[in-house]
């Protein structure tokens, strides 16, 4: 299976921030192509349906949005840019769908923001 920034997979064993458990969820590919392809890995960032309001290192996706449907999600959920994490390639149950251009631009923005700022 290819992977391409922006697509929408789901993982059986996502992480969660405390790393002492895991569960199935969907998560946004945000790793370059090239990257994708000459790995065994990607970067992921995961999705929730919890919007923790005030957060700044989160994007949500609107279920009102015109190309909300393209996602594959089934509500309301936030990308959290904060968490994002290498995962196995091997270990991707499948794509559920992709974000539009400009969700994975923000999404990118926030995590250079993340990683740069001091």
């Amino acid at each position: 299976m290819s992977f391409m920034p922006g697509d929408i997979v789901l993982i059986s064993h996502a992480p969660y921030t405390n790393r002492l458990s895991a569960k199935a969820r969907p998560c946004l590919v945000i790793s370059g192509f090239q990257f994708n392809e000459n790995g065994p890995d990607l970067f992921l960032a995961p999705i929730s349906s919890v919007i923790r309001y005030g957060d700044t290192k989160q994007v949500v996706i609107e279920s009102s949005d015109a190309s909300f449907a393209d996602t594959g999600l089934r509500v309301r959920s936030a990308i959290k840019c904060g968490a994002i994490f290498a995962y196995s390639k091997s270990q991707v149950c499948r794509k559920l769908g992709l974000v539009q251009s400009q969700i994975l631009e923000q999404v990118t923005n926030k995590v250079i923001d993340i990683l740069t700022t001091d």
